[in-house]
């Protein structure tokens, strides 16, 4: 099942949380919000950028998607439980790391319920599991102008067992599938650093993003997993756009042939950054923390702007 939300000019459609027939049934992202599209001004700036599909396949998914780290996992032992919040309870298999590629057991799936009006859309998840771990989780994806959306989570502790763990945001834009090259463009509000996976020389770092020298290929990947500042920008915000960004937290994904492009901008700080990109999606994976102590609740969002030379 899907759902949409519009207005005159931005289109989003959803799928709906399903454990028995879901468009997406992996046990690494959040359930919640699963895009299928986003589409604003004859371009759809999320689709799929995978070649193959399956439900349970742990990256099927499209535009802005969300994982909690694991809970209890470290404490569970073979045949034991720990938490995936927005997934449910999983069994842990063996004794092995955690592998958040793997697709685990479901063993408590909690109830869900969603809510829609004409460009809004509410998820809610409870569980509340007898090993202590319990939560209510909301996430809205609302459209709040005529080229911008908002994500806003609310996350409340109703179990005995404190939750400490992050969540990330995947941004898995697509742009209209072109390829990813030097027209790619991807800029903060601070000078970035990291250790690449290896010596590219196909991508690195500039003063005030990320910028590639030539296009991938089909089956290359770059990828450096310890993003972080190296330096504050000058004015402290992403200066490429007219209406500057001037959050710790935020991004500019750009592709300069059509001007098409996503701003996003999140109302916690980043703690660390991951950045994975190949032939068709570069992806920035900004990480916030989450500690909530009993009875406790944690809200956040993320804004997102999308750009055109249409506007």
């Amino acid at each position: 099942m899907k759902i949409t939300i519009s207005n005159e000019s931005l289109k989003m459609t959803l799928h709906v949380p399903d454990g028995a027939k879901g468009y997406y049934r992996g046990t690494r992202f959040d359930w919640a919000g699963v895009f299928e599209s986003i589409e604003y001004r004859g371009c759809n700036y999320a689709e799929p950028w995978f070649e193959s599909y399956s439900p349970t396949m742990h990256d099927a998914v499209c535009g802005p998607a969300e994982e909690f780290g694991p809970i209890g996992f470290d404490e569970a032992a073979p045949g034991g439980r720990f938490l995936k919040i927005g997934v449910g309870m999983l069994e842990r298999m063996d004794d092995g790391p955690y592998d958040r590629f793997r697709l685990h057991p479901i063993a408590e799936a909690g109830e869900r319920t969603v809510s829609q009006s004409e460009d809004s859309v509410i998820f809610t998840h409870r569980l509340e599991s007898p090993s202590g771990y319990g939560y209510e989780y909301s996430k809205e994806i609302h459209i709040t102008g005529k080229d911008s959306f908002r994500i806003s989570h609310s996350l409340k502790n109703i179990g005995t067992i404190g939750l400490r763990t992050e969540v990330y945001n995947h941004n898995f834009f697509t742009l209209g599938l072109l390829e990813t090259g030097p027209g790619r463009t991807l800029d903060f509000p601070f000078s970035p650093d990291g250790d690449w996976r290896a010596e590219y020389s196909e991508v690195g770092f500039s003063d005030k993003g990320i910028r590639f020298t030539r296009t991938l290929r089909e089956g290359e990947s770059v990828f450096t997993g310890n993003l972080h500042q190296a330096a504050p920008a000058p004015s402290g915000c992403i200066p490429a756009i007219l209406e500057p960004v001037c959050s710790p937290n935020a991004f500019e994904l750009c592709e300069s042939a059509t001007g098409r492009g996503v701003v996003a901008s999140c109302s916690e700080p980043m703690t660390r950054a991951v950045f994975w990109a190949n032939h068709r999606i570069a992806c920035i994976e900004p990480y916030i923390d989450v500690s909530l102590e009993l009875g406790h609740e944690f809200r956040f969002h993320i804004d997102y702007k999308l750009l055109s030379l249409q506007d």
